[in-house]
This record gives C-alpha cells, sequence and structure tokens, in this order.
C-alpha cells in the first residue's frame, strides 16, 4: 500500500508540475516573444521551489518532467537552442545547498531569505552556463532567472506553508496560531488590487508612469501591516497588475524594462515584508522578556516579603525561648540563691545548689538549642563532608535499619559559607522529611560538581510525597532557599522520592 500511494504521487506531481510549467512557459512566452528566455523566467522559478520544498526523491520526477517538455517544445520549433536543458540541472546544486541548511532555520522570514540567497545564486548559475550557449545577452538570461525566481519561489513557499498548517490542523483538530494566510491579508490585497486596476484603467497614456506609485504603496502597506506574507501576496498582484496595464495600454514594451520593474517591485514589498517579521519577532521576544522580568519581579518581592517574615518569626521564637525557658530558670537561680543567703542551713545549702546545678543545665542545653537554630555549630569545628556524617548520624539510620549512603565527590569544600550553610540545612530538612514520613528502607545523598555550581542529589524509596501535600513537608522554605541563592531544584515521585537541587559556587 505504501509503494502505490508512493506511485499516486509520483504520478500526481508529474501531472501537476507539467500543467503548471506548460501554463507558466505559456505566459513567459508571451511576454518575451523567446522560447528559451521564457523558459527561464516563470518556470525555473516553479522548478527551483519544488526542489527546495519536496524531499529528494521527487526530484527525479521534477527534472524528467521537465526534461521531456523541453524536448516537446523543440520538436515544435517552440525551443531551438538544446543548451536550455542545462538549466535543468543547474539548478540542482542551490536547490541541494538550501535543502541542507533548510531545517537550520525554523523561523519564516528566515528561510524566505534563505529563499532568496537561492534564487540570487541560481540566477548566476544560469547566467554562466546555459547563458553562454544562448544568443541572448547573459544580462537577459540573469534578469529572466532572477525575476521568475523572486516572483514565484515566495509565493509557492507561502501557499506551501499554508496547506502544511491546515494539514496540521486537521491532525491535531484545533486552530494554529499565525496562519500564513489569514482572510484580512486576502481581503486586503484583492481590495488594492481592485482600486489599482479601476486606477490604471481610467489613467490616460500621459500619465501612466503614475503606475509606479499605484504598484509600491500597495507593497509597502501590505508588508507593513502583514509582514513578509503581505509583501509576498502584494508583489503577486502587483505583477499581475504590470501585466494588465502592458496588456491594456502598451506600457513596458521593453522586455528588460518589465522584467526589471517585475523584479524591483517583488524584491521591494519581500524586503520590508522580511525586515517588519524581523522587528515583530525581535518585538514579540522584548515582550516575553519583559513578562518574565515582571514575573521575577514578582517572585522576588514575594520571597523578600517571605523572608522579612520568617525573620521575624525567628525573633518571636527566640524571644519567647529567652522569655520562657532561660527566663524562667534565672530567675529559679536568683530565688534559689537568696534561700542560701537567708538560711545558711547545710541541707537546705546541699539541696539548693542542687537545683541551680539543674537549673544552669537546663540553661545551657536551651541556649545551645537556640544556637544550632542560628548556626550549627558542628560547621565551625570540622568541614562539611564530616558535618554531613555527623548529622546523618544524629537520625541512627543504622540502628532503624535503613540502608544509609553519603556519596561526597567534591574535590575540596566550598569557599562560601552561606552555600555551606544551605546545603547542610537542605541535607538536614531533607532527612528529618525522609526520617518522619517517607518509610523508607534506603536513603541515597550524593554531592557532585558542575561546572560553577554544585549538585545535591537525596533520595529514597519510601512512599513519596503525595502530589497535594507539599507546605508541611518544607518543600515551599527549600525551593525559596534555593531560588533567593540563584540556584534550581526539581522534584521527583518515581519509586519515593528523588530530589535534585544546584547551587552555584560563587555568589554574588
Amino acid at each position: 500500500m505504501s509503494a502505490l500511494r508512493r506511485c499516486g504521487l509520483m504520478l500526481f506531481l508529474a501531472l501537476f508540475y507539467g500543467l503548471s510549467w506548460l501554463a507558466l512557459w505559456t505566459i513567459s512566452f508571451y511576454l518575451n516573444d523567446n522560447g528559451q528566455q521564457a523558459a527561464l523566467l516563470l518556470p525555473q522559478g516553479l522548478r527551483l521551489a519544488l526542489l527546495i520544498l519536496l524531499t529528494r526523491r521527487y526530484w527525479p520526477v521534477i527534472i524528467g518532467v521537465e526534461t521531456a517538455l523541453l524536448f516537446w517544445l523543440h520538436t515544435q520549433q517552440l525551443q531551438t537552442q538544446w543548451v536550455i536543458l542545462a538549466s535543468v540541472w543547474v539548478s540542482l546544486l542551490p536547490a541541494w545547498l538550501t535543502h541542507s541548511q533548510w531545517h537550520r532555520y525554523t523561523l519564516y522570514w528566515q528561510r524566505l531569505l534563505l529563499l532568496l540567497i537561492a534564487v540570487s545564486l541560481n540566477s548566476l548559475l544560469q547566467m554562466a552556463l546555459p547563458g553562454a550557449g544562448l544568443p541572448s545577452p547573459l544580462t537577459h538570461t540573469l534578469l529572466a532567472s532572477l525575476t521568475g525566481g523572486v516572483l514565484l519561489i515566495p509565493f509557492i513557499y507561502l501557499i506551501y506553508e499554508y496547506l502544511k498548517q491546515q494539514h496540521l490542523q486537521n491532525l491535531l483538530a484545533q486552530n494554529l496560531s499565525n496562519p500564513p494566510l489569514r482572510t484580512s491579508l486576502l481581503v486586503w490585497c484583492s481590495l488594492f488590487f481592485s482600486l489599482a486596476v479601476g486606477v490604471q484603467i481610467s489613467l490616460s497614456p500621459d500619465v501612466e508612469r503614475l503606475l509606479l506609485i499605484v504598484v509600491f504603496l500597495p507593497n509597502v502597506v501590505m508588508a507593513y501591516a502583514f509582514g513578509w506574507q503581505g509583501g509576498v501576496l502584494a508583489a503577486i498582484l502587483g505583477s499581475l497588475l504590470i501585466t494588465i496595464t502592458r496588456q491594456m495600454s502598451g506600457a513596458f514594451h521593453d522586455i528588460l524594462e518589465l522584467e526589471l520593474f517585475l523584479s524591483t517591485q517583488a524584491l521591494l514589498g519581500i524586503g520590508l515584508g522580511i525586515a517588519i517579521s524581523r522587528q515583530q519577532q525581535l518585538a514579540q521576544r522584548l515582550n516575553r522578556y519583559r513578562q518574565r522580568l515582571e514575573q521575577e519581579l514578582n517572585r522576588r518581592r514575594q520571597l523578600m516579603q517571605r523572608l522579612v517574615s520568617t525573620e521575624e518569626e525567628i525573633r518571636k521564637d527566640i524571644a519567647r525561648e529567652l522569655h520562657d525557658d532561660i527566663g524562667q530558670n534565672i530567675t529559679a537561680i536568683q530565688i534559689q540563691a537568696a534561700m542560701i543567703t537567708r538560711r545558711p542551713e547545710p541541707l537546705l545549702t546541699t539541696q539548693a545548689a542542687a537545683q541551680i546545678t539543674q537549673l544552669a543545665q537546663r540553661v545551657h542545653h536551651t541556649t545551645r538549642q537556640l544556637l544550632r537554630q542560628l548556626r550549627p555549630p558542628v560547621l565551625n569545628e570540622m568541614s562539611l563532608e564530616k558535618a554531613l556524617h555527623h548529622l546523618a548520624d544524629e537520625f541512627a539510620f543504622a540502628q532503624r535499619g535503613i540502608d544509609f549512603r553519603l556519596d561526597y565527590r567534591l574535590p575540596q569544600p566550598p569557599t562560601d559559607d552561606t552555600v555551606v550553610f544551605t546545603l547542610y540545612r537542605l541535607v538536614q530538612e531533607l532527612l528529618n522529611n525522609i526520617s518522619k514520613h517517607a518509610n523508607a528502607r534506603r536513603v541515597r545523598v550524593r554531592l557532585t560538581p558542575l561546572p560553577g555550581m554544585l549538585m545535591l542529589e537525596v533520595k529514597d524509596n519510601g512512599i513519596g510525597i503525595p502530589e497535594q501535600v507539599q507546605e508541611g513537608f518544607g518543600l515551599r522554605g527549600i525551593e525559596e532557599r534555593v531560588h533567593a541563592l540563584g540556584g534550581e531544584w526539581m522534584l521527583q515521585r518515581r519509586k519515593g522520592t528523588r530530589i535534585i537541587v544546584k547551587l552555584p559556587t560563587n555568589l554574588p
């Protein structure tokens, strides 16, 4: 079935290309009354466009059909120079070069610019090879090839993109944004064309040069309003208008003048369209950057608010600890000391001394707890690797039958204290979550270097974090801490929980 379908496509392409080529050759022959130059005008534009836009397996069909048509024209005495057959093969080089670069560029205006480069290269090759063997001047060959390519190739590309998007729209069952052909574009092009024809009919032969304004003005307006699509359609309609003018009033009787005017107005519209499309793309990119910047500023603002709120909460907690625990213990010590002063009996003194010792131990313990909350003292006493091992020992994973492994691969510890403190706090928070909620039997912590960054990976084989529950596991705090340092983090819920954190090594 695939082979039969391919044969059907080949047959359809051969029929379509043959009829289209003959129609375009007839129009070109009517314009310049030269069979060789007619083949170099519009038909070679169709050939080069299809060679570029279609896959290479269709190239033999295109080459074979055109070669057969040229032989037939020669038998009918409409084609007198065999060297024109070389024109078919010359187009393969620019088509192949364009084909090899086509998928590197994805934007419409970029591909359109690539097509214009292919047209220029093809025109130079046509002038150098077939043109040298034709009786016509080389400039005629160059201008005919350039005019046909500039007129037809962008228009065929526009139709090709429209058909491709229509096919994708049918497959996806949804409307695609920014279609190549829009209703408003077609309406405005038709309106300009109708007005131009009306103006051309009403103009007297003495002022027919005002047709320049009638042709060029729509090109500028359509390119400005619709980008490269408007420029391409305006170029085609302008060419039709010039042809009608030549038929009705006899203007542009010189073929060189006609081709020069056709190519000039087409290049004007397409060039303006490319510039406008490029400007629109830059404007859209700047708008996306502006929206991202606004989102980042809002996120930073919310982060600062949470940091201020967190700082106030920490101050309240410390004040409460100082008032409720240390303050009460100090008051009790003062009372016991006063009792010793008033009643110096040995038994009471011994009891008071014992209570003072106990209260002092409580004050010492509370003080150490507060210091651990502010900054773990272990970071001042040992390296980060040893501190992480010490932290893991506090959770007593081995005694609980949990397989814990710390894979520390940093060749040297981070030089920034903030990074060291953050890594320690992140591991502490994540191991605390695993110890309380994961019900895991295997825990892995890995710390590896990256170019300009450090990567912390903590994973377990527990029950995982529920999708709808995140706040209670301290993930919001981890995310804010990481983003505040310019890092990034990722949470995976598959066969347990896996959290990857990347932090820059050098903070600003």
